[in-house]
């Protein structure tokens, strides 16, 4: 790991701690000469740090960075205190105490690398010693104390390099390609009952939630929804109220996951805004607690122009060459996340917005389906696309999460 002085912001200036362990308070003049002298310190989030300060971008040790390397796709505040949250270090009550966990946080993410070595047949095996290869040759700071890790990992003092840098990143030949099955058999249409709903709801909340009647009530009524029909094109419509924090996201899942398990058929749920999306997420990892199950069973739907387009991310790939390899850091660091992403999802998904502002976002927002010129079949990852996987998954999902416009254009 490299040796370097330590950096933090503060609302005074910034802490400074240096190679030999001395803190020291430095004005923005001060830091400026200092970091001409003692360039690349480590810090945490670089570009933020130099916005607080009030001085222009300098190349850094990035601990959130190195963060998106080895934890693709797995949430953490961009922050010293969401890092060590993350890693579960201990938490840092001053700014001393923040610098001082930074190179601490470095070493224990380049240990994880040093000390996982994913199994063949697993999703995760995913080149990560080529990217982290292409990353060092565009210049990555990490990329020499990466690549030693990795070493260690696989036990190899020379690991294989590509014949390219642009060749490390193509990574959509290890993505996973869907498959068109035969139809599925229409859905049976067997009632919700109140009391199936209830019982699904105390499920859902377990044995140390509080005792709310009112949710209890508004799960119960909105089972009426589930009743079969009477005759065909007219069914159950109802309109259900209840106040803030009554718990109603928990109040329709209910009724609407027993329907989706007795019927063997798919709910969609329409909603006006991702923070709902992403709420509706969250509660229905109470009722899908392994992730394997729930990426099969639970579904967020979103537009074309939300998720990662693979023409797009190749084009890019080749287009380092010509750049000087100047992408090829975020470029790697979007190869790391779209291999473990859940769905390619980049806005709202498992894909960490600060992203984009650390390197920019002409290399990851910029990256996504906007062209409006999808050639669909005639593209050569259309087996491998995430908004074509997403709607097979959606067919077969128990529920569909998604916004009212994509749930009408769905019904027409």
């Amino acid at each position: 790991m490299p040796v370097a002085p330590v950096l933090a912001a503060t609302a005074q200036g910034a802490v400074w701690l240096s190679e030999d362990g001395e803190f020291e308070l430095l004005n923005t003049k001060s830091l400026e000469s200092r970091l001409v002298e003692t360039p690349c310190p480590y810090v945490c989030h670089a570009k933020a740090t130099a916005r607080r300060l009030g001085i222009k971008p300098f190349p850094a040790y990035d601990v959130l960075e190195l963060y998106a390397f080895v934890r693709p796709a797995v949430f953490c505040l961009p922050t010293a205190m969401g890092v060590a949250q993350a890693l579960q270090l201990p938490l840092p009550a001053s700014h001393e105490d923040e610098v001082m966990l930074l190179p601490r946080a470095a070493a224990a993410l380049l240990q994880e690398l040093a000390d996982h070595v994913p199994p063949p047949e697993s999703r995760n095996d995913d080149g990560r010693a080529a990217i982290a290869w292409a990353m060092a040759q565009g210049g990555w700071v990490w990329g020499k104390s990466v690549l030693a890790a990795l070493g260690k990992a696989y036990s190899k003092s020379g690991l294989p390099t590509p014949s390219s840098i642009s060749a490390g990143l193509k990574i959509w030949g290890k993505l996973e390609e869907w498959e068109d099955g035969a139809p599925d058999t229409p859905p049976e249409n067997r009632p919700v009952e109140a009391v199936e709903a209830r019982a699904r709801l105390a499920q859902l909340l377990g044995t140390d939630s509080e005792d709310r009647t009112e949710q209890v009530n508004y799960a119960a009524a909105a089972a009426r929804a589930f009743m079969p029909r009477e005759h065909a094109g007219e069914p159950h419509v109802v309109v259900a109220e209840a106040g803030t924090g009554i718990g109603k996201t928990l109040g329709y899942i209910a009724p609407a996951s027993v329907w989706a398990e007795k019927n063997r058929g798919t709910v969609w749920i329409s909603t006006f805004t991702r923070n709902l999306q992403r709420q509706l997420d969250w509660e229905l990892d109470r009722l899908f607690p392994f992730p394997d199950e729930k990426n099969t069973r639970v579904v967020v739907r979103k537009g074309r122009e939300n998720y990662l387009c693979l023409l797009n991310f190749e084009e890019a790939v080749n287009r380092i060459p010509t750049a000087q390899s100047g992408g090829a850091v975020p470029l790697g660091l979007m190869a790391r996340w779209a291999i473990a992403s859940r769905d390619g999802d980049m806005i709202g998904g498992d894909f960490p917005a600060w992203l984009s502002d650390l390197v920019g976002r002409r290399e990851t927002i910029d990256l996504t389906d906007t062209r409006g010129e999808c050639t669909y079949s005639a593209c050569a990852h259309y087996k491998k696309c995430f908004i074509e996987h997403s709607q097979r998954r959606a067919r077969r999902a128990d529920i569909v999460v998604a916004n009212h416009a994509l749930v009408m254009i769905h019904a027409a």
